[in-house]
């Protein structure tokens, strides 16, 4: 094929489309579009001590494996503890737990709360004081695993997970969340 005038626009066109590719899988691949926390190793196993990290106006994830060998309602032991990672921020904190089973269905679960959390109608536990900045709180002691509609099967995967949602003081958690944690603040 001759280059010519009329097919170097094409190339043109064409290199200038590869490299727009080229840059758009790198930057999707590096992680430079979005900012996400929480815990993202596949090898933490329930009944392992586990620490989020939170950020203002932020949610976080933590996720945990278990196989399904346990009776409905068993109390399995799962500390689980939150840090505001902010240097000057005190925070609202709310948290819900879910199992994602093998068929891809999402199941809530309940937990022992430490003190201080109270779970609302909504499925959400909520803290009910500000957490201050760097400071280190428990969330939970004991995951309950089973229910009437969450019957785990022993030889099936699960994945317990742990959203933690944060919403700096400034916020109006009234009309976000409908609900005031720390109406005593």
């Amino acid at each position: 094929m001759k280059l010519s005038r009329s097919n170097f626009g094409w190339l043109f066109a064409c290199i200038g489309l590869v490299l727009l590719l080229a840059l758009s899988v790198y930057l999707g691949v590096s992680g430079f579009f979005y900012r996400t926390g929480g815990s993202y190793t596949t090898d933490l196993v329930l009944g392992q001590t586990v620490e989020a990290g939170l950020h203002k106006n932020e949610a976080s994830s933590l996720s945990l494996n278990f196989s399904g060998g346990f009776l409905p309602d068993e109390r399995l032991n799962q500390v689980i503890s939150v840090k505001n990672a902010e240097e000057s921020a005190n925070l609202y904190l709310r948290a819900k737990v879910f199992v994602y089973t093998s068929q891809n269905q999402v199941e809530e679960v309940d937990v022992v709360e430490n003190s201080n959390w109270t779970k609302n109608d909504d499925g959400y536990f909520y803290y009910n004081n500000l957490v201050m900045p760097l400071e280190k709180i428990n969330f939970c002691s004991h995951v309950i695993v089973g229910s009437e509609d969450f019957q785990p099967v022993s030889w099936r995967k699960y994945i317990l997970t742990v959203v933690f949602e944060t919403l700096d003081e400034s916020a109006d958690v009234l009309s976000l969340w409908g609900v005031n944690p720390a109406q005593n603040v």
